[in-house]
């Protein structure tokens, strides 16, 4: 079994990812400054079924699930987590290559893939290969700001991939947004740390199984990677309604001990909210279920709002454990023997 560095042999008190998380609204103007500074990125007339693809892994790839659920303006990004773009992509489409160390193979390789295709391309890094690949090919690269690790930078990538478009004509100035959004968070972060450290203390020795809307699939994604690598324990995610159809049949033999987390959302379908209320009455008994309701103007305010309660739930939850929530010691293991 793989042993993450203990606790115990560090000071934890106020560790350096929980001054991040504590930290974390600021993100959203930082980048934004950045990027509406660039003076190397200019507007783009995209030609009809042109595509955005966003090339990334890891931390570095979950903001663009945000963009698409919850921005409600601009192109949809096609995701890759990959080490090439589709068989489709040309010189009429857009890649933005993205890596926070500036080293991820897979970004590198599809960024490679994109310049040989003749795409557009722009990259996002703190330094590394890619910001050097991007000066030797003459695209625009935008700086990430310093973090302790890319999953704790989502503020700074949202930030420049909405900076991005508005700079390539495709959506209004996202200032007064952001603006707001930063306000928003920073205004409940007190709130949020209470409520996922009450969470933590519900989940422990759990399972946690992360539940939303269909429009907060990205969401849950990223909520259960943080219970993946802050705490290092086993996590998931589903979205209402598919999985009525299918993952919840899985509960009737327990082979674990799993703790439920519902996301709701006061912009979600009523049928849904049906949908968690009749999948609490069947499963309630057995299974813990905490649901999950956050504040904002929109539901990209409550899906930011939620991850900072998720932040906090992971964060205090491997303290719990005993564990350092920054380091991903098997990833860097694994890669090492690549």
């Amino acid at each position: 079994m793989f042993s993450p560095s203990r606790a115990a042999s560090l000071n934890l008190k106020e560790p350096r990812i929980y001054q991040e998380i504590r930290n974390f609204p600021a993100q959203f103007l930082a980048s934004w400054k950045i990027v509406r500074d660039h003076p190397k990125l200019t507007p783009w007339a995209p030609t009809p079924g042109a595509t955005v693809y966003y090339a990334a892994m890891g931390g570095s790839s979950l903001p663009a699930d945000l963009v698409n659920d919850g921005l409600g303006a601009g192109p949809r990004l096609e995701i890759v987590r990959d080490y090439r773009l589709p068989a489709a992509a040309g010189p009429q489409d857009l890649c933005i290559a993205s890596s926070y160390s500036g080293n991820t193979e897979e970004t590198l390789a599809a960024l490679d893939d994109a310049l040989a295709r003749g795409c557009r391309a722009i990259s996002l890094s703190h330094g590394g290969q890619l910001e050097a690949k991007a000066a030797a090919a003459g695209i625009p690269h935008v700086a990430i700001p310093e973090c302790i690790q890319p999953r704790c930078a989502s503020g700074y990538f949202f930030a420049s991939l909405v900076g991005i478009f508005y700079r390539l004509s495709l959506i209004p100035n996202p200032e007064a947004l952001l603006d707001r959004l930063a306000k928003h968070l920073s205004g409940v972060q007190d709130a949020c740390e209470a409520r996922g450290k009450a969470l933590a203390e519900a989940l422990r020795d759990r399972v946690p199984i992360v539940y939303g809307p269909a429009e907060f699939a990205g969401a849950a994604r990223i909520w259960k990677i943080k219970f993946n690598e802050n705490a290092k324990i086993q996590s998931f995610s589903n979205v209402f309604p598919e999985l009525n159809h299918n993952e919840m049949v899985g509960f009737t033999r327990l082979l674990m001990k799993p703790a439920l987390i519902f996301l709701e959302s006061r912009f979600m379908h009523p049928r849904v909210k049906r949908r968690m209320d009749v999948m609490e009455e069947i499963l309630g008994r057995e299974i813990p279920i905490h649901r999950l309701a956050c504040g904002g103007e929109s539901p990209l305010f409550e899906m930011f709002e939620g991850l900072a309660v998720a932040d906090y739930a992971s964060y205090h939850l491997a303290q719990a454990y005993g564990i350092d929530p920054a380091p991903v010691e098997m990833v860097e293991a694994f890669k090492k023997k690549l």
